[in-house]
């Protein structure tokens, strides 16, 4: 157990000495001498003492504080110093801060943020509160804390000396006022989250969520609250929309009911009020609403506005739910049952503004296909790159120099971090460690996002245990990565490919702690403003000591900023930037026209309607979806009702050997059951095989082989067969790049069901 030192024998009395009288605070000040202080030391404290209760004197006030206020001090920051001579300015310095001690002033954060008084803090804890601090200490001290453990003690103290309050009674208000401050001085606050874990380790901050972070969250609001926003003049009809709104978020979501309250509250009724002064009611003249549809179709700016039928709609589902409850319950809602101002006729473009929508989308996907390798190959460079800049400089002497891909780099002088310089690209200083960190969270968000499809908020959510294992009736291990439920809230499992199981296999080695675990994270959920419960997700990082599954908004950073690296343009020369979204809709489109059954790769992405994968697949062609589903619609009806009977022993010995059959002589051919080889066995050019890493060397035969044929055909000028043999060639090549892929992550053991351990 930890056992707080004994409090000093010099400690002021918990008031503060404000009102103390000049006698008592130089007697009180003799006690922030040392021990045995030497003749020289006691004048010197003695004079600054004096200058200090002098330079105050000569201000008006009923005690030091209010003097001190008087001063203006507070308000110049470093300028604070009156015009005296240089050689007073240390002693007055000095006799403010034991002011400062002694708590007979209390400066405002501002001023202590401009005027950095050496060694006040250290002062501060050791005669006053002393005990707590004392106790404190240990609580920041961790192996894991590093130099945010000064940090934290030195934001406790700050807002000790500025409330007055031991650093027991301080509260959650107490850490929010700070926060603020250092905000408006354009400091972040380091060290707060530790001080407040540090506090509640003391027993403080009773009651109190167990991290700052979660005590600062907003979480959710009242629908009153979400209506109170926006300023609604009429009372009346503020009651009303926050009525019916308690009545419409039974069957909502807190993010859509927050969108809900913005158009009805905002782009409706407030932009009402801000055109038509006293407006009362729900009755709206033809002038009124024609108005307010010519505003709704362009935004502030004068740009057009997207998405206006969705507001047309909520409005019009507005009227007609209040005329229906107005029958159903007429004592409340008659009263505000009018004609909906939105006719049908209004809503009519809705299907065409969704056409236009898919139209856009589509054309973004067809453009974003081709630059997606160039994406993927600059994210995979970066990552190498400063993984081994980071191994360099770890033993590198500050000041020194090395070289890495021959780029100089010069290791910067710090104390706790890895600092360099780019020499043969002038910059900023950066921060190694954090570099590569983003390069390795780039490439993993790219790698899973497109060999996955997930949404983005589904990648975040991914954690250690949504990775299982399926055992075929052969013996066969299949890696799952099961996906938690999202926005249809059907959860679903995606069969893992090799090369997805590196990926994460390398995401969880980033991840785990020294006991080899995944640590327990709390994610919170953006959309509805939530902690979700301690999970080991596979998206975490450390953000100031602190572990923290990435938010929504880094993913789009890191996104962004690799895009610009790699120099993505459009045939016009525009600059392409990719959303974690656009992920979704490549890859929906690769797997589609890959071959891909439209139903399967709707359930791969969880959707429940096959309308919206086609809206995701950019270039598969409208003839063949339309004969796809009418062949579909022709087989049910010929489908004879025996094949919903059980399958017999013999129909399931079928398809238990058809796994069998899937063994040739490279590898495995992993052709959905029941289809014929569509390339006739020519196994070396099927994208269905994949590769054995142990039948390398008769692949390589067969490659000595085809290039002895093809001099043959040269020779004879079988100008047919030199083509066909040129593009096996073609295929042998890649088939070689996959199985030295294969044996690379087997010999960095990632690949395999132990990887995922």
């Amino acid at each position: 157990m930890l056992t707080a030192p004994a409090v000093p024998a010099y400690a002021p009395a918990l008031p503060g000495q404000e009102g103390a009288t000049r006698q008592e605070l130089v007697r009180l000040a003799e006690g922030l001498l040392d021990r045995r202080p030497t003749s020289r030391q006691r004048a010197e404290h003695v004079l600054a003492f004096s200058r200090a209760l002098d330079w105050l004197e000569t201000y008006d006030g009923e005690d030091w504080q209010e003097r001190w206020l008087h001063s203006g001090s507070d308000q110049v920051g470093h300028r604070w110093l009156p015009d005296v001579p240089p050689k007073h300015r240390h002693s007055l310095t000095s006799g403010i801060r034991m002011l400062i001690v002694l708590r007979a002033i209390r400066p405002t954060y501002a001023w202590f943020f401009a005027s950095r008084l050496l060694g006040v803090y250290a002062q501060f804890r050791q005669h006053n509160h002393a005990a707590v601090f004392a106790a404190i200490e240990p609580h920041t001290a961790r192996a894991d804390t590093g130099s945010y453990a000064t940090y934290a003690l030195t934001v406790l103290t700050h807002i000790a000396i500025v409330t007055g309050k031991s650093p027991r009674d301080i509260d959650t208000a107490d850490f929010n006022t700070y926060r603020a401050a250092r905000a408006a001085s354009g400091r972040p606050s380091i060290g707060l989250p530790l001080a407040y874990e540090a506090l509640q380790a003391i027993g403080g901050l009773v009651g109190q969520p167990p991290t700052l972070r979660q005590a600062i969250a907003r979480g959710q609001l009242t629908v009153a609250e979400l209506v109170d926003r926006y300023p609604i003049v009429d009372s009346g009809i503020r009651d009303l929309l926050v009525h019916y709104l308690v009545e419409r978020s039974t069957v909502l979501d807190y993010s859509t009911l927050s969108s809900q309250v913005q158009l009805l509250a905002d782009l409706f009724w407030c932009d009402l009020e801000r055109h038509h002064p006293g407006i009362n009611s729900l009755r709206l003249s033809d002038q009124a609403i024609q108005g307010w549809k010519e505003r709704l179709r362009v935004l502030p700016d004068g740009s057009p506005r997207k998405g206006t039928h969705l507001i047309l709609l909520v409005v019009r589902a507005f009227y007609l739910d209040l005329q229906q409850w107005a029958l159903e319950d007429p004592a409340r809602w008659a009263q505000w049952a009018a004609p909906s101002p939105i006719t049908e006729a209004d809503t009519r473009g809705k299907i065409k503004e969704l056409r236009l929508l898919k139209a856009r989308m589509q054309a973004r996907t067809r453009t974003l296909v081709p630059v997606l390798p160039r994406l993927v190959a600059t994210a995979q460079a970066e990552l190498e790159h400063t993984g081994r800049l980071l191994a360099a400089m770890q033993h590198t002497e500050p000041l020194a120099e090395v070289t890495v891909d021959g780029r100089r780099y010069q290791r910067t002088k710090t104390t706790w971090k890895i600092n360099a310089l780019a020499l043969d690209d002038p910059g900023p200083r950066f921060d190694v460690a954090q570099r590569d960190t983003d390069a390795f969270w780039t490439w993993a968000t790219i790698e899973v996002l497109r060999r996955t499809g997930v949404r983005v908020e589904e990648l975040l959510e991914l954690t250690h245990v949504g990775l299982r294992q399926y055992q075929a009736p052969t013996g066969e291990m299949v890696p799952l990565l099961q996906i938690s439920p999202s926005k249809t809230d059907a959860e679903r499992v995606i069969p893992a490919d090799p090369d997805l199981v590196s990926v994460l296999a390398k995401i969880i080695r980033r991840v785990k702690d020294e006991a080899g675990r995944v640590p327990l994270v709390q994610r919170f959920d953006e959309h509805e403003q939530i902690f979700g419960p301690p999970l080991p997700h596979l998206f975490q990082h450390v953000v100031n000591y602190q572990r923290q599954v990435i938010s929504t908004e880094r993913i789009r950073t890191l996104l962004r900023k690799v895009a610009g690296r790699a120099d993505l343009r459009d045939v016009d020369g525009t600059p392409l930037r990719f959303t974690p979204h656009d992920f979704r809709r490549v890859f929906s489109t690769e797997v589609v026209n890959g071959g891909l059954p439209i139903h399967i790769a709707a359930k791969l992405l969880g959707h429940l309607d096959l309308n919206t994968t086609q809206g995701y697949v950019a270039v598969y062609p409208e003839e063949v979806i339309n004969r796809y589903r009418a062949f579909i619609d022709e087989r049910r009806g010929r489908r004879p009702s025996e094949e919903y009977r059980e399958p017999s022993d013999a129909e399931w010995n079928e398809f238990r050997d058809h796994f069998s059959l899937r063994k040739v002589a490279l590898g495995t051919c992993e052709r959905p059951y029941g289809t014929p080889c569509q390339h006739e066995h020519a196994c070396v050019r099927c994208p269905m095989l994949r590769m054995a890493p142990a039948q390398m060397p008769r692949l390589l035969q067969i490659e000595r082989n085809t290039h002895e044929r093809l001099e043959e055909a040269h020779r004879l000028q079988w100008l047919g067969e030199v083509s066909a043999l040129e593009e096996n060639l073609r295929h042998i090549a890649d088939k070689k790049r996959q199985a030295e892929r294969q044996l690379q992550q087997a010999d960095n053991d990632e690949a395999g069901s132990d990887a995922l351990d």
